[in-house]
């Protein structure tokens, strides 16, 4: 974690750095007339489809569409997180990267230094054991009689830790140095025992063990898990929870997935570090493992950062499906339409590291292509919970789904879809779901044409004025729209004080508002630079590139005016709430104290976002 980087250096940095330097300095560049080219390194090809431009100064791949600025590629390329890449850069060009605050994680982690520094020299020792102690035959046997090459065991350094209660306190400690032992024991290397009388005594936690390091996003230490060679038992032990180590956010093999030079499509959770090892051996590279816990939101969000798919890897008996249903319900609320996760459940008896010695990588890759998508594995898990066959059965696979249906992101095509299969598994609408979105968090109902004015014996305030029919059409507010998206493009640190509409676009441009709005929320920046930047590839960079060039604008950008036009999309989302309201009426039904409150409170909001975009639409009619 580090104090936030102005964007005015960032901005400052990419003017000085050269991106044919900074990917030549990584992958040999070939000049091809104005441009470079080489054989993409985030794939694999045989004929170049990568390309670098000096005038643009961007690089992009014509095979797999990588593409970005120099920070990108050093980003992409070297695994590491924006602000360690913007210090790479910076280093390689002889600056030095200001900080606008010092929180208190950017305290924490300066304070932590030393035991990251500490733990990488316990790894380069286990490494060295695994060479030269006289007991590695041991490990070593064990590790070839497991498959496993040398250039594997390197690329994931994995070591050995020999017998005895203090090898690595030796190593590292030497005569008894007790501010090295302190931090030891702080990383959960070394255990500290009282012996009674005030005494303690301190000894090695991994003990003639193959030990696997776990490193973080950018490559460091910070833990470490330990197999056993015999029948010992735990068979596996790690590293317990550390200042620099927290087990529900960190995945074992995600640091080395990243490093290899291949474009990630997806990501494969399995249970151990040898089925993460054994994959990579065959060629699987994007296989990750849970650190000793069940998967949690946390490692889903950071996944789905960097690939579309997840595919989660069980074994096939009622553990494995028990293990496969809890997965399910956490992975839930992260499935935004584009996201998708999978369930593989492997032969009896078989794990991954077994399985693809058996069968090789494709007929492993196979079994990943042909695994259940999330909405299949669902209803089957739940209809064998009940008697299908019967009424009450239906009944029950409804309250059963529902619950989980509902923990899906609203507005998405995957919780419509889901919606309508429930429906269509149990023959009528679903009573269950149809509760829970009636709670008060649950989104307006959809949209309706338009909405009758309230009858006059039900209008407790009639001084208030009447709420004129608006057309709150994509085509009406399309000039209000692109005055917002120019105001956003030209100035970015508007987005600041603006929050995103619950609304969902009826136009492109109101989609595309709405993603650099989301951008900006996730990545703040304070020059069009930055926010360009943010879009290079996409099929919108021209167009944002447009707006911000245009010479002849006249606009002055104002978070009120943008905030005005948010709210007007909006409005769509009280009119069809409205809409409901009105519509009980018209059926003569009765409302509630609570809705009758709640239908003036919608025709206040109306009326002043109505009399708001009359002021501004008067301004600029066109």
């Amino acid at each position: 974690m580090a104090g936030r980087i102005p964007q005015s250096f960032i901005d400052d940095l990419l003017a000085r750095v050269d991106v044919v330097d900074v990917v030549d300095s990584r992958v040999k560049l070939k000049k091809t007339g104005k441009n470079y080219s080489a054989c993409c390194p985030f794939h694999n090809e045989k004929s170049p489809s990568f390309t670098v431009s000096p005038d643009k100064q961007f690089y992009y791949c014509f095979g797999c569409g990588a593409t970005g600025s120099a920070l990108k590629f050093v980003m992409e390329y070297d695994g590491l997180s924006f602000p360690d890449a913007v210090e790479k850069l910076a280093t390689q060009a002889g600056m030095e990267v200001p900080r606008e605050q010092a929180s208190f994680e950017v305290r924490q982690e300066q304070q932590h230094q030393p035991l990251f520094e500490l733990m990488q020299k316990a790894g380069q020792y286990y490494e060295q054991m695994l060479r030269a102690h006289d007991k590695k035959h041991r490990a070593v046997d064990y590790l070839k009689n497991r498959g496993l090459s040398g250039k594997a065991a390197k690329f994931f350094g994995i070591g050995y830790a020999p017998p005895g209660w203090d090898n690595l306190q030796s190593h590292l400690a030497g005569q008894g140095d007790k501010e090295t032992i302190k931090q030891l024991i702080a990383c959960g290397m070394l255990i500290e025992k009282d012996d009674g009388a005030d005494k303690y005594r301190t000894y090695d936690r991994f003990r003639d063990r193959i030990m696997f390091p776990i490193r973080d996003a950018r490559g460091r230490y910070i833990a470490f898990g330990g197999r056993v060679l015999g029948d010992e038992k735990p068979k596996y032990l790690n590293s317990p929870e550390t200042p620099i180590f927290h087990k529900g956010r960190e995945l074992y093999g995600l640091y080395e997935a990243r490093k290899i030079r291949q474009k990630l499509t997806r990501f494969v959770i399995v249970e151990g570090y040898m089925d993460v090892v054994a994959l990579a051996e065959f060629g699987i590279h994007y296989a990750v493992a849970t650190l000793g816990t069940a998967t949690s939101e946390h490692h889903l969000r950071r996944l789905f950062k960097i690939v579309p798919e997840v595919i989660f890897c069980f074994d096939g008996d009622q553990a494995g499906r028990t293990a496969a249903a809890r997965a399910m319900e956490t992975v839930l609320p992260v499935l935004d339409d584009g996201l998708q996760a999978r369930f593989l459940f492997l032969p009896d008896g078989e794990d991954p590291d077994t399985l693809i010695r058996r069968e090789g990588k494709e007929a492993f890759e196979q079994r990943l292509n042909k695994a259940d998508h999330l909405p299949e594995f669902l209803f089957e898990h739940l209809k064998s919970q009940v008697d299908f066959d019967t009424l009450n059965g239906k009944a029950r696979l409804d309250q059963l789904a529902a619950p989980l249906i509902n923990r899906l992101p609203r507005g998405t095509t995957l919780r419509n879809l889901m919606e309508k299969t429930l429906q269509d598994q149990i023959g009528t609408e679903s009573a269950a779901l149809k509760k829970l979105e009636n709670q008060p968090d649950s989104e307006p109902p959809p949209a309706a044409d338009s909405h009758d004015q309230l009858p006059a014996h039900l209008q407790e305030e009639p001084q208030e004025p009447d709420i004129p029919h608006v057309d709150h059409s994509a085509d009406t507010l399309a000039p209000l729209v692109h005055k917002a998206l120019s105001s956003l493009v030209k100035k970015p640190s508007l987005a600041e004080s603006l929050e995103l509409p619950d609304a969902d676009p009826q136009s492109e441009h109101e989609r595309l508002l709405i993603e650099v709005l989301k951008k900006l929320k996730n990545a703040p920046q304070s020059s069009s630079v930055g926010l360009l930047i943010q879009w290079i590839g996409t099929p919108y960079q021209a167009e944002l590139q447009q707006i911000a060039d245009n010479p002849h604008s006249q606009i002055q950008p104002s978070a009120a005016d943008i905030g005005s036009v948010l709210k007007q999309m909006n409005a769509r989302t009280l009119s069809a709430e409205l809409n409901v309201l009105d519509g009980k009426l018209k059926r003569g039904e009765k409302l509630t104290d609570e809705e009758k409150t709640r239908q003036r409170e919608i025709r206040r909001q109306l009326h002043s976002i109505h009399k708001k975009r009359a002021r501004i639409y008067s301004q600029n009619p066109h």
